[in-house]
């Protein structure tokens, strides 16, 4: 179970390679694409992709405390934004 859990919306009319952007952070374990997994001493993100109704989103869930998970966060919206006009972020609750 995760203690933090974010849905991220976008058209996805241009790929984005999350993994590359992430590769050189010493917290990068693998990944591929949008699919991407790091972890700190005290947390561990990952990052998906999932589909609802057909539509993909980008899932973001990590455990632990620490900073990890808003960097990670950020610089996955960021990369996202530089290939969409529109990018919709939701909070879920676990």
């Amino acid at each position: 179970m995760s203690d933090r859990d974010i849905r991220i919306d976008s058209y996805f009319s241009l790929p984005t390679d999350l993994a590359s952007e992430l590769r050189a952070w010493p917290e990068f374990l693998a990944g591929e694409g949008y699919t991407v997994e790091l972890q700190s001493p005290s947390e561990r993100i990952s990052v998906q992709p999932e589909f609802d109704e057909g539509q993909m989103f980008i899932r973001l869930t990590g455990t632990g405390t620490g900073p990890l998970f808003h960097r990670v966060l950020g610089a996955t919206v960021h990369s996202l934004s530089a290939h969409s006009d529109s990018v919709f972020i939701t909070r879920w609750s676990s």
